[in-house]
């Protein structure tokens, strides 16, 4: 037994007879100091149990009645209990606060983990601002610098161009000459497509907006290029859905885009193939209340790389043999698709063929909102 608790073994003794001789209320009262005493003095609940057996097996040894001693161990454990009270409501306190403090850690925790996921989120969107800030900056620059570099180009060309045209009808049609003239027209052909591509990319002109059919403009792209089509032995599918609505667009534009998918799409198939043509209502909108038009061209050409999915809309790029494609065709597309608050979307599996999906808001879309 500690020093405090012999100490005060003597007083309990003396409290604990007065209680059970009077059992008054003043009596009690001494108990709750005398637990009090206890903890000041840095005494735990079982040094004072053990001062309060002791003191009650001196009193249970002084030979009493057996129905004395029965009263005496009840009034005895009133006596401890009113002792040991304070501890009691320490201990409460100790279980309500420790209760606090886990809800506080608990919550702190989750407002923690709540902020770091909005700083992920809030990173996660600055980069990706910061990406398409880089991405217009370099297309800005590439435009000026194509717009440039076509204007040098357009005149020289377009002089050569008359130039072989002349020379071509002053040959015998089995001169070699000829045939070396028909080759070298075809290849300043090519880079007048160039060109032309490289003026599309850079130019930012008025859009001219109107209501447009889109499967009209469809079929009026399919009439610029049937000739083409049949000579590479491809075969069109179309699969327009009835009261497709309309959108609002630049309707040139519009042909553009059309022209460099099937073209792209023919250009992927040289051995021929099937060109398939689709016009919808956007799946995603209400019944009747149609908000996009979904066009595809799908083809049943080479496919497109996964790895090289991601790039193939970017400027100058292309999957193309050397000397075929300008690698713009996709970069123009996607540029007059944003234009029209749409959105692009291209899947592709190597030797399978590739589908490009087009969908824009149709015609009196809420507010003109972009299509998420």
């Amino acid at each position: 037994m500690t020093d405090a608790a012999e100490g005060l073994r003597q007083v309990y003794i003396t409290a604990l007879n007065d209680y059970l001789n009077t059992g008054s209320e003043e009596a009690l009262a001494r108990a709750y100091e005398l637990g009090r005493q206890g903890i000041a003095e840095g005494l735990g609940v079982l040094e004072l149990t053990a001062v309060h057996q002791e003191a009650l097996v001196a009193l249970l040894l002084q030979g009493l009645a057996p129905e004395e001693s029965a009263r005496i161990v009840g009034r005895a454990a009133d006596f401890l209990a009113e002792c040991l009270a304070l501890f009691e409501m320490a201990l409460r306190g100790f279980r309500e606060t420790n209760a606090a403090l886990r809800a506080a850690n608990e919550s702190l925790e989750r407002r923690v983990a709540e902020r770091t996921s909005e700083l992920q989120d809030r990173s996660e969107e600055v980069r990706a601002m910061s990406q398409q800030l880089w991405q217009a900056a370099k297309l800005a620059t590439m435009g000026e610098l194509a717009a440039s570099i076509a204007h040098e180009l357009n005149n020289p060309l377009a002089i050569v161009s008359l130039r072989i045209e002349s020379l071509r009808a002053q040959t015998d049609a089995e001169d070699p000459r000829h045939r070396a003239l028909a080759v070298i027209e075809r290849e300043v052909e090519r880079m007048g497509n160039l060109v032309g591509n490289l003026l599309q990319f850079s130019r930012r002109g008025t859009k001219q907006i109107s209501t447009v059919d889109l499967c009209e403009e469809i079929e009026n792209t399919l009439d610029l290029v049937h000739y083409h089509l049949r000579n590479h032995r491809i075969a069109v599918a179309r699969e327009f859905e009835p009261g497709v609505p309309p959108v609002m667009a630049d309707r040139q534009q519009l042909r553009q885009l059309f022209l460099n998918l099937i073209t792209n799409a023919s250009d992927a198939m040289p051995e021929g193939g099937t060109l398939t043509l689709r016009a919808r209502s956007d799946p995603g909108s209400p019944p009747g209340k149609a908000k996009g038009v979904v066009v595809e061209v799908a083809d049943t050409g080479v496919g497109i790389k996964a790895a090289d999915l991601p790039r193939v809309v970017e400027p100058f790029f292309t999957t193309k043999p050397e000397g075929k494609g300008t690698g713009l065709g996709l970069s123009i597309c996607r540029r007059i698709v944003e234009e029209h608050r749409g959105r692009m979307e291209i899947e592709s599996q190597p030797g399978q063929g590739t589908t490009v999906r087009v969908t824009l808001p149709v015609a009196g879309a809420a507010n003109g909102s972009p299509l998420s």
